[in-house]
Parts: structure tokens; C-alpha cells; sequence
């Protein structure tokens, strides 16, 4: 595996750079060998069902345009200076950052929101992820965690950079990028300092839209301190099914409409389908004299 800077900071420069084609998951794809040491195997790579990505895609575009049709106004957007505040006592009620950014025109931004995960902290948390996370078969939760994480981040349109503590999972420092997401492994330092560090760097570079997802109280305020918004495991988690929830309903809304273009009725002109009724109504009464 190829080891690559961990830096992030420099790409939110650069917009472009932070955008990415997401996938939907192939749940049964396999591990690939890793040729590091310690005493977990890499996360498994991730493959794709291009026939399903390609028609979800399509869906997504046609849904996307749909809530974008009103016109926008040709000003260009302001940055404002972030106002401090303080965290409320119940952290799990925090606003969510996504309807409280400080653009004026947040319409005409370009850049890409960047999420900051503490993997591990999530992984303690979900339910089905904790199940083998508390095994310790982290490898497992890492792969779950990620595998949400890519479709998250292609549903909400947001940079996702997910982080582990490597020496927690006896894996060298490093970063990989999975479709939309990055991976790190900090091994130089734990995974909240990796983040605190990393809030720094994006906020002087002047990248406004930037939050931390931990349910770590210490973390969170230092993060919020740095200037980024912030989110718990549970705000997380619960925007995930929520997200899932929106596919469902838009896959089974695709399917209707794919049902009701095979069906006759759909694709003759009105005019005939009245036509047709008639005729079956007159066989009908012809039968009963």
C-alpha cells in the first residue's frame, strides 16, 4: 500500500478537489491482503454494482434537480466571521450545523462541507457496530462504519474524513481514500488531537464549513474552540437512517413509475383507453342479455 501525507487542509482550497463520485456498497465484496504489519489485515477494498450506482445516479440527479429548479440570485456570496458560542448542557440537542452555516447566499457557495469522524468513538456507540467493535474484531466495525460513511457522503454532499487510532488497531500511520471518503490511521498521535489539528488547518485555509462528529465531551469543546461545528455519534447515526430512509422511498418511487410504464393503459393515448372501456362495456351487456 502506497503511504501518502495526512495533511487534508490544503485541498479545501481548492473545492474541486473535494469532490468526489460516491458509490452504493457491494455488501459482498471481499477483503484484499494487506502488506503491512500488525496484527489486524488493511480494511477491505471497496467494489461497486455499476449497474446499480448507474441507476441510482440517474435517480439521484433527477431528484437533486427537482429541488433545485427555483432561481437563484446572481450575487456572489459574503463570508462572515464565525460567532463563537457557548455548548448547551445537552450536547445530543446541538443544532445541526448543516442549517446554520454563515453564508449569506449559501445557494451560490461552491465549497464542499468537510466532516471530521472519530471512528472509533462511533464505532463504541452504533449498536451494530459496537457488537464487534467491543469483540475486537475492529477490522469489521472500521469496514461497517466506512461503508455508511461513502453513501452518507454522496447523499448529503459533504467530504467525509473518517479517523482511527492506529495504534489502537496495531496499523501503520497512513491514508486511503475509498470513492468519496478518506481513511486515517494516526499513529503519531490519537485520533481527537489528529482531528483538533486538522480543524485548525481547514479554518485557516479558510475552508468555513467544517465539523467533528464524537460524543467526547473534552473533544467536543476543543473542536467548537477551533471553530467547527459539532455533531455526536447519535446526531450521526440518526442522519444516516434518516438519509437511508430518503432511498428507500425514492427507489420505491422509481419502481412505481417503472411498474406503471409497462402496464398498456400507460402508453396509449387517452382517447383510445376511453375508446377500449366503451367496447368492454357494450361486450359486457351483449353478455348478460
Amino acid at each position: 500500500m502506497r503511504i501518502i501525507s495526512l495533511s487534508l487542509h490544503h485541498c479545501c482550497s481548492d473545492s474541486a478537489s473535494y469532490k468526489g463520485l460516491a458509490v452504493i456498497l457491494n455488501k459482498s465484496s471481499s477483503p484484499s491482503p494487506h502488506k503491512g504489519k500488525g496484527p489486524e489485515s488493511a480494511p477491505p477494498r471497496i467494489t461497486s454494482n455499476v449497474k446499480q450506482n448507474l441507476q441510482f445516479l440517474k435517480l439521484w440527479k433527477e431528484f437533486q434537480k427537482s429541488k433545485s429548479s427555483a432561481p437563484k440570485p446572481a450575487t456572489s456570496y459574503r463570508r462572515k466571521k464565525v460567532q463563537k458560542e457557548e455548548l448547551p448542557e445537552d450536547i445530543e440537542l446541538y443544532r445541526d450545523p448543516t442549517t446554520t452555516l454563515y453564508y449569506t447566499n449559501q445557494g451560490l457557495d461552491d465549497a464542499v462541507p468537510v466532516l471530521l469522524v472519530d471512528g472509533y468513538n462511533v464505532c463504541g456507540y452504533w449498536m451494530k457496530l459496537k457488537k464487534h467493535f467491543m469483540k475486537g474484531r475492529l477490522d469489521i466495525a472500521r469496514q461497517k462504519l466506512i461503508d455508511e460513511l461513502i453513501t452518507f457522503s454522496m447523499l448529503r454532499g459533504v467530504k467525509v474524513v473518517v479517523v482511527f487510532d492506529a495504534m489502537m488497531s496495531g496499523l501503520p500511520t497512513h491514508k486511503e481514500t475509498f470513492a468519496s471518503i478518506d481513511i486515517v490511521y494516526s499513529g503519531e498521535s490519537c485520533a481527537d488531537a489528529w482531528i483538533e489539528k486538522e480543524v485548525v488547518a481547514l479554518r485557516e485555509d479558510g475552508c468555513p464549513k467544517v465539523w467533528v462528529v464524537t460524543s467526547d465531551h473534552c473533544q467536543q469543546h476543543a473542536a467548537h474552540g477551533a471553530g467547527a461545528f459539532i455533531w455526536s455519534s447519535k446526531a450521526l447515526v440518526s442522519e444516516i437512517k434518516a438519509s437511508q430512509k430518503e432511498v428507500e422511498r425514492m427507489l420505491q418511487e422509481q419502481r412505481s413509475t417503472s411498474f406503471q410504464g409497462k402496464l398498456l393503459k400507460h402508453n396509449l393515448d387517452t382517447e383510445v383507453v376511453d375508446a377500449l372501456k366503451d367496447l368492454r362495456k357494450q361486450l359486457s351487456e351483449n353478455e348478460s342479455c
